[in-house]
C-alpha cells in the first residue's frame, strides 16, 4: 500500500481544508513530520488509518473526532487516494459527529458514511462500494491486512510500537493473536479435548451396554433356573460365565425332547380309536338322514303336482306369446300413426293460414279429419304452380339487388377514386419538398468531404501521441521492474556483508585456538608471554577457515558489482523515461488528456468518413426524386381521368334499378312490403308438409289392413290352444325365471327321493346299532393328551428361544467387549494429544503458543539483522521460556538479549532508553517483514513512525537513520514524527505542523534546520 493523497476537513486540530501530496515526498523516500507539542502531528496518522479501516491510530475515540475549530455546520471528512493490488483507489469516510440543527436549538446527529472508487480505469472512476461494511470489507481484501495489522506494520504510534519488546509472555501472546490469525490452532486443541472427552464418554457407553448385555443375559436364564443360585450381573460380564448358563439350559431342552416324544405317541393311540368310533357315527348318521329325507318327499307330493300343472299351461301359453305380441304392436302402431297424421294436419292448417298468395284448391282443403288422398293431390299440384310464379318474381328481385349491389359498388368506388385523387397530389407535393432536404444532405457531405485531408492529420498526430503514451508506460514498467532487481541485489549484497560479518566476527572469536595450534612448550607466548601453556584453547566446531573467508569476500565484491551494474541500468531507463517525456510532454502530463483529444480525433475522422460515403447515394437519391415526382404527375391525370368515366356508369346504372322496381311491385300486386324469397321458402316448406302426409297417409292404410289379418290369425290359435281368449292366455303367462324355478323344485324333488332310496339300499349301512355311538368322553381323552403334549411343546419352544436369545447376547456381548477394547485405545491417544496440545503434558506448551513462538522467532530473526546494523554487531534477541532459561525447542514466549560485548544474556528491561529504542523498532521492522512475508504476498510500501528517535546518541541515530536509508533504498516510503534537530539537519524534506487559535494547518517542503 501507497499513499498518494490525503484531504482533511473538520477533522481532529484541523478545521479548514488539509492537503497531503506524498508522491513529491516519496522522491526522497524519507521525509519529516515536525512541529510544536499538541500541534496534531499524530493526528496525520490517525486520518490515514481513519480513511482506510474507520478507526485511529492512538488512545483516542472515534466519536470525538470533529474539529472544536470547525464551523457549526461543517462535517468532518477525510479522503486517502493509495496504490494497492495493481490499482489506484479513492477511499472517503465521514465519522459520526453531532452537528448544529440548520433551524432551532440543538443538535442533529449526522451517521458514519464511506464511499470507495477506483480510479485508474481509461473511461471515468468507478464506484466500488458505498457503506461503511462494504468499504472496510474491499479496503481489507485490497491491502490484505486487518485495522490492528495494519497499525503493528505500517503505522508504529507513539509508544506503542515497543509493547512487544517490553511486555511479559502473556501480554506479548494478546499481541501476536492481534497479528497472526492462530485461532484454528486453539479450536484444533479445543475440538481435540472434545473428541477425548466423546470417546470416554462412548467406553462408558459400552461399558453400560455390556452391563446392560449381562442383565439381559440373567433375565432370559432366571426361569430355567430352578434350584440353581442365581449369579450376580456383575459376574456376567465375563462371557465364560454366560457359557455356563448356557450349559445348563442345552441340558433342560434334552429333557424335555424325550418327555415330549412319549407325549406324542400317546397321544397318536387315542387319535386312533376316536378315528375308528367317528367313521361308525357316520355311517349310523347316513341312514338316519336318507329316512329323514324319504318322510319329507311324501309330505311335498301334492304341492310338486301342482308345480307340474302350472308349468304345462304356461308353456302352452309361451307358444302363442309370439303372435298376441304382433297383433298388439300392430294395433299400437296403428293408433300412434292416426294421432300424428292428425298432428301434420293441424301444423299445416296453423301454416296455411299464415300464408297470402296461396291456390283456392288449398283454401277450400278441410283439414279436421283425414282427407282423401286424390284431394289431396290435386292440392299439391296447385300449390307447385303457384310456386314457379313466385320463382320468377325471386329471380327478378335477385336482378334488382344485383343492379343496387352494383350501384352502390361504383358509388364506393367512386369515393375511393377521389380519395386516391387527393392522396396524389398530397404525395406528390410531399415529394417536390423531399428535394431541398435531399439537395442539402449532399452540400453537407461534399463539405466532409473537402474536410477529410485536415481531419485525417490530426488523427495520424493523436496516434503518434498515444504511441508515445504507450511508450512511457512501457519505459516506466521496465524502470520498476529495474528498481525491483536493484532491490533483490541489494538486499542479496547485506546478506552476504552480514554473513562475512558474521565469519569476521566467529573468527575473532576463534581467534585464541589459531594462536594455539603455533604454541610450542619452552617457547613465549606471541600474547602473554609465558613459556607455559597449561590450557591451550582448542579450534571449535565454529572455527572459521580462511577459504571460506575468502569466499565470503568474493561474494561481497561480486554483490558489489551488481548492484552498480543494476544501479547504471536502472539511471539509463531512468534518463530515456525522462526523453521520452521531454519529447512528449503532453503524454507525459496527461495521458487521459491524450486519450480524450485522440478520441475525439477519431470521432471527428469517423464522422466526417460517414457524411462522404454517403454523397454517391445521395446523388441517386436526389435522381430518384425527380424522377418520382414526374411519375406522380402523370398517374394523378390517369386517376382524374377514371373518376370522370365512372361518374358517366354509375347514372347510367341507377335508371336500370328504378325501372326494375316497377316490374316488381306489378308482379307482387302491388304490395312492396312481402318479401318475395321468405315467402318463395315458407310455400315450399308447405309444399314439403302436404306430400309428407300424403306419404304417411298412403302407409297407414297399409298398416291398417295388416292390422287386421293379424287379429283374425290370433283368433284361430287360441282355439286350437283351448284359450277363451287373449286375456286367457296372458293370466297363463309366466316368466322365464318362475318357469326354472318351477323345474328345479320337480327336478330336486324326484332327485332327491331316487338319491334315499340309493342310501338306504347300501350294503354299508345294513345290520348298524339302533342307538348313535358316544364320542364325547372319547374326544375329551384325545382333547386333555393333546393338551398336555402342546405345553411340553410350548415348553420346549419357549426354551429354544432362551437359548437362541442367550446365544445372542452371547455374540453381542463378545462384539461389544471388542469395540470397548477398541474405544478404549482410541480415547487413550486422543485424550493424550489433546493434552499435549492444550499444554497440560510435557513440555507443557499449548498448540498455539507453540505457533506464536514460531512467529517470534521469525520475527527476531529478521529483527536481528537490522539491530546488528544499528548497535554494530552489539546486541541480539533471543527466545527464552518463562522462566528466563533459554528455550530447547520452539516453545515459550519469552525475550532476552545477547550481548556481544559480555557474551551474557540478559533481560530486554536492562537496556538503555536509546537502547530500548533500537530493539522496538527493529523488532517493530521484523514484525512488518514477518505479517508481510504471511499476508499472501502483501506489498508494504510506506511506514510511519511516531517520536522514540530523542533517546538515540549521535551514533546510534546515525545507525538507525542508515537503517532507515536502506529501507528507503528499496522504494518503501517512510514518515517519521519527531522533535529531534539532528533529524531536521539531516532530512530537508518533511510537513511542518503549525498551530493556531483557529486550528492547525500544514507547510509541506523543505524544512529547516532549528539554530
Amino acid at each position: 500500500m501507497r499513499p498518494h493523497r490525503l484531504e482533511l476537513e473538520a477533522f481532529g486540530p484541523y478545521a479548514d481544508p488539509v492537503l497531503v501530496e506524498f508522491d513529491p515526498l516519496a522522491r526522497e523516500g524519507l521525509f519529516l513530520i515536525h512541529g510544536s507539542t499538541g500541534a496534531g502531528k499524530t493526528y496525520l496518522l490517525d486520518a490515514l488509518c481513519f480513511a482506510l479501516y474507520g478507526e485511529v491510530s492512538g488512545e483516542r475515540n472515534v466519536k470525538g473526532l470533529r474539529s472544536d475549530h470547525a464551523a457549526p455546520g461543517q462535517v468532518p471528512r477525510v479522503t486517502l487516494e493509495f496504490s494497492a493490488a495493481g490499482g489506484r483507489w479513492r477511499v472517503q469516510r465521514q465519522p459520526a459527529c453531532e452537528v448544529p440543527r440548520s433551524r432551532g436549538e440543538g443538535t442533529t446527529a449526522r451517521p458514519a458514511r464511506a464511499a470507495l472508487w477506483r480510479l485508474d480505469r481509461q473511461e471515468e472512476e468507478e464506484a466500488v462500494a458505498s457503506n461503511v461494511t462494504e468499504v472496510g470489507r474491499e479496503v481489507g481484501r485490497l491491502l490484505g491486512l486487518n485495522a490492528a495489522q495494519f497499525r503493528q506494520v505500517i503505522l508504529l504510534p507513539q509508544g506503542r510500537f515497543a509493547e512487544v519488546l517490553r511486555a511479559g509472555a502473556e501480554q506479548r501472546e494478546a499481541l501476536l493473536k492481534t497479528l497472526f490469525d492462530t485461532v484454528l490452532y486453539e479450536r484444533v486443541s479445543r475440538w481435540l479435548e472434545d473428541r477425548a472427552r466423546e470417546a470416554y464418554a462412548a467406553v462408558g457407553e459400552g461399558r453400560r451396554q455390556l452391563q446392560s448385555l449381562a442383565e439381559q443375559a440373567l433375565a432370559i436364564w432366571q426361569p430355567w433356573a430352578g434350584e440353581q443360585a442365581c449369579p450376580e450381573p456383575a459376574e456376567l460380564v465375563d462371557s465364560q460365565r454366560v457359557l455356563a448358563l448356557q450349559e445348563h439350559l442345552f441340558g433342560l431342552q434334552a429333557r424335555l425332547a424325550l418327555q415330549l416324544q412319549e407325549r406324542e405317541a400317546e397321544c397318536l393311540g387315542l387319535r386312533e380309536q376316536l378315528g375308528r368310533q367317528e367313521r361308525l357315527a357316520e355311517r349310523w348318521d347316513r341312514r338316519q338322514a336318507a329316512q329323514q329325507g324319504l318322510r319329507e318327499a311324501a309330505g311335498r307330493k301334492e304341492a310338486i303336482e301342482q308345480c307340474r300343472q302350472r308349468l304345462e299351461r304356461a308353456e302352452r301359453a309361451e307358444q302363442l306369446r309370439p303372435g298376441l305380441e304382433t297383433q298388439q304392436r300392430t294395433a299400437a302402431q296403428l293408433r300412434r300413426r292416426d294421432q300424428q297424421l292428425a298432428e301434420s294436419l293441424t301444423a299445416i292448417g296453423r301454416q296455411r293460414d299464415l300464408l297470402p298468395l296461396l291456390p283456392q284448391e288449398l283454401v277450400a282443403l278441410d283439414l279436421t279429419s283425414l282427407p282423401a288422398p286424390a284431394l289431396l293431390t290435386r292440392c299439391i299440384g296447385a300449390l307447385a304452380a303457384g310456386l314457379a310464379a313466385l320463382e320468377s318474381l325471386v329471380v327478378l328481385g335477385a336482378e334488382r339487388d344485383r343492379t343496387a349491389h352494383a350501384v352502390e359498388a361504383a358509388t364506393t368506388a367512386l369515393a375511393q377514386l377521389a380519395d386516391q385523387v387527393r392522396r396524389g397530389e398530397q404525395l406528390l407535393s410531399q415529394t417536390e419538398a423531399d428535394l431541398p432536404l435531399c439537395q442539402q444532405q449532399i452540400q453537407l457531405a461534399r463539405s466532409a468531404l473537402d474536410r477529410l485531408s485536415g481531419l485525417e492529420h490530426a488523427d495520424q498526430h493523436c496516434q503518434e501521441q498515444l504511441a508515445a503514451v504507450a511508450q512511457l508506460h512501457t519505459a516506466q514498467a521496465l524502470l520498476v521492474e529495474a528498481e525491483a532487481s536493484l532491490l533483490g541485489v541489494q538486499q542479496d549484497l547485506l546478506r552476504h556483508r552480514e554473513l562475512l560479518q558474521d565469519l569476521r566476527w566467529r573468527q575473532l572469536k576463534g581467534m585464541a585456538a589459531r594462536l594455539a595450534a603455533g604454541l610450542e612448550e619452552g617457547q613465549p607466548c606471541p600474547v602473554c608471554g609465558s613459556p607455559h601453556h597449561p590450557r591451550a584453547a582448542k579450534a571449535g566446531e565454529s572455527a572459521v577457515a580462511d577459504a571460506d573467508l575468502h569466499l565470503a569476500e568474493q561474494r561481497v565484491q561480486q554483490g558489489e558489482a551488481q548492484v552498480r551494474q543494476a544501479m547504471a541500468h536502472s539511471s539509463a531507463l531512468r534518463a530515456d523515461l525522462q526523453a521520452t517525456s521531454r519529447r512528449w510532454p503532453l503524454a507525459a502530463a496527461d495521458p487521459q488528456a491524450v486519450h480524450g483529444a485522440a478520441a475525439q480525433a477519431r470521432f471527428e475522422l469517423d464522422q466526417a468518413r460517414s457524411q462522404a460515403a454517403l454523397l454517391p447515394s445521395l446523388q441517386a437519391e436526389l435522381l430518384q426524386l425527380e424522377q418520382r415526382v414526374l411519375a406522380y404527375r402523370d398517374r394523378l391525370q390517369q386517376r382524374i381521368l377514371e373518376r370522370t368515366q365512372m361518374e358517366e356508369r354509375l347514372r347510367s346504372q341507377q335508371a336500370l334499378l328504378v325501372s326494375q322496381q316497377a316490374l316488381l311491385a306489378q308482379g307482387l300486386d302491388n304490395r312492396p312490403d312481402l318479401d318475395v324469397p321468405a315467402l318463395l321458402e315458407q310455400q315450399q316448406r308447405l309444399q314439403e308438409h302436404l306430400t309428407l302426409v300424403a306419404d304417411q297417409l298412403q302407409e297407414r292404410n297399409q298398416e291398417a289392413t295388416r292390422a287386421a289379418e293379424l287379429a283374425s290369425r290370433l283368433a284361430a290359435d287360441l282355439a286350437a290352444a283351448h284359450f277363451s281368449g287373449a286375456e286367457a292366455v296372458v293370466e297363463a303367462l309366466a316368466s322365464e325365471g318362475e318357469r326354472q324355478g318351477w323345474q328345479l323344485q320337480i327336478r330336486s324333488h324326484d332327485q332327491a327321493l331316487q338319491r334315499d332310496q340309493q342310501v338306504l339300499a347300501d350294503p354299508d349301512l345294513q345290520d348298524l346299532p339302533d342307538g348313535r355311538p358316544d364320542l364325547a368322553l372319547l374326544a375329551e381323552q384325545v382333547r386333555a393328551g393333546q393338551g398336555a403334549r402342546d405345553r411340553q411343546l410350548q415348553h420346549h419352544g419357549q426354551l429354544t428361544a432362551a437359548l437362541a436369545a442367550l446365544a445372542a447376547v452371547l455374540e453381542r456381548q463378545r462384539q461389544a467387549s471388542t469395540a470397548l477394547d477398541a474405544l478404549q485405545q482410541r480415547a487413550d491417544r486422543l485424550h493424550a494429544v489433546a493434552d499435549r496440545c492444550l499444554g497440560r503434558s510435557s513440555p507443557h506448551i499449548s498448540l498455539q503458543r507453540w505457533v506464536l513462538s514460531a512467529y517470534l522467532e521469525e520475527i527476531c530473526t529478521y529483527a536481528n539483522q537490522r539491530l546488528d546494523l544499528m548497535t554494530a554487531g552489539r546486541y541480539q534477541l533471543q527466545l527464552s521460556d518463562g522462566s528466563g532459561q533459554r528455550r530447547g525447542s520452539k516453545a515459550g514466549l519469552g525475550l532476552r538479549v545477547l550481548d556481544a560485548f559480555t557474551g551474557e544474556e540478559r533481560d530486554v528491561s536492562s537496556l538503555s532508553g536509546g537502547e530500548t529504542f533500537q530493539a522496538s523498532l527493529a523488532l517493530a521492522l521484523g514484525v512488518a517483514d514477518t505479517v508481510q512475508a504471511h499476508s499472501g504476498g502483501v506489498r508494504l510500501d510506506a511506514l510511519f513512525i511516531d517520536e522514540g528517535f530523542g533517546s538515540l546518541d549521535p551514533d546510534s541515530l546515525q545507525l538507525a537513520m542508515d537503517e532507515l536509508d536502506r529501507l528507503r533504498e528499496g522504494g518503501r516510503l517512510i514518515g517519521l514524527i519527531s522533535h529531534v534537530a539532528g533529524l531536521r539537519e539531516r532530512i530537508r524534506c518533511g510537513i511542518e505542523v503549525v498551530a493556531s487559535e483557529r486550528g492547525s494547518r500544514l507547510v509541506v517542503g523543505v524544512a529547516e534546520a532549528e539554530p
